[in-house]
């Protein structure tokens, strides 16, 4: 039986791609016909995840990125880009539980590390990549 791939030509970028569902979920748009841009701030597991996909007949880029960096963010965006010259999906995966502990006992710096990643990570990563977004859909009306 042969499955239908029904994200074949689109581009995905997916946050948080070095391990679970980040990870996971970059295999499967890969399975499901996609070139998939990988995301972390930890370099060896987004270019182990992109070699693997590579070597399983996908195509990916690794992109090293802290999603609550903009600089960070903008290059993974702008090398993704120049790579495929699109973007169709965003998955906007990063995210840490932070440090589980009572009000009274958690530090503020741990709190803001949480937010950090979680809160601005997530806004920067959507922020940033919807005019790729945009671009993609205004030039050739796939959406």
């Amino acid at each position: 039986m042969k499955f239908e791939q029904k994200l074949s030509g689109r581009v995905a970028l997916v946050t948080g791609a070095g391990s679970g569902i980040g990870e996971a979920s970059a295999r499967l748009f890969a399975v499901e016909g996609a070139k998939v841009g990988v995301v972390s701030r930890t370099a060896s597991e987004v270019q182990k995840l992109a070699r693997e996909i590579t070597k399983a007949g996908g195509e990916a880029i690794s992109l090293v990125a802290d999603v609550a960096d903009a600089l960070e963010m903008e290059s993974a965006f702008k090398k993704l880009h120049r790579k495929w010259k699109r973007l169709d999906v965003i998955f906007a995966n990063a995210g840490v539980n932070g440090v589980w502990a009572p009000i009274t006992k958690l530090k503020i710096e741990e709190w803001d590390e949480t937010i950090r990643i979680n809160l601005r990570g997530t806004f920067l990563t959507m922020k940033l990549g919807l005019p790729y977004l945009a671009d993609c859909s205004a030039s050739d009306g796939m959406s």
